[in-house]
């Protein structure tokens, strides 16, 4: 179904209307500002094309009207047409949220949230630095001493492993902070 022909009809409408108006204004509105000491010229107005025949619209009927050359009149302007914004919807189905811009508050509140999550991980991360560190005195040992390598070999690997334990929570108090939830919106003109 094609769903263009509703403007389209609306379209064929305004026009007509419009130069039905229009010509209506030319007829009665000289006549109305004439003179009768100034001579006026009257001639038969052109035959025109016919419109299209529009369904289901009203029926115009036009008559050949005198033209008397005097000013033209002054046409008005069609009203501006408003649109509704637009809905985006997403893959699932769902209209979308418009994103909020951040604020100078927002931006505070993220950066003291971020702060205090970075100095709550980063002893963890210095222990974990600590433990890496050791792990790899363990395997150089266990290169030095064949005779306890498997032990420590087996202590380098648990070093490896808790450290690994902890920089993984150091990672999950980063990443409950979460992003900002908001766009930072920069000068124009500046460098991204």
């Amino acid at each position: 179904m094609i769903t263009t022909i509703n403007p389209l009809r609306r379209v064929a409408v305004t026009l007509v209307l419009t130069g039905a108006t229009a010509l209506g204004a030319v007829a009665i509105a000289p006549a109305a500002f004439a003179d009768d000491s100034t001579a006026t010229v009257v001639e038969q107005a052109p035959v025109v094309e016919q419109a299209p025949v529009v369904e289901n619209a009203p029926e115009v009927v036009e008559t050949p009207a005198p033209v008397v050359e005097t000013p033209a009149p002054v046409a008005e302007a069609p009203a501006p047409v408003v649109e509704e914004p637009q809905v985006v919807i997403g893959k699932d189905g769902k209209p979308v949220k418009k994103p909020k811009v951040c604020t100078d508050k927002d931006q505070k509140e993220y950066d003291a949230k971020l702060a205090k999550a970075n100095q709550q991980a980063a002893p963890l991360l210095k222990a974990a630095a600590q433990l890496r560190d050791g792990a790899k005195a363990l395997r150089d040992q266990a290169l030095k001493a064949p005779a306890q390598a498997r032990a420590l070999s087996a202590l380098a690997t648990i070093a490896d492993m808790a450290a690994g334990k902890l920089e993984a929570q150091a990672q999950s108090i980063i990443a409950k902070v979460g992003g900002i939830g908001c766009i930072v919106v920069t000068a124009p003109g500046g460098r991204f």
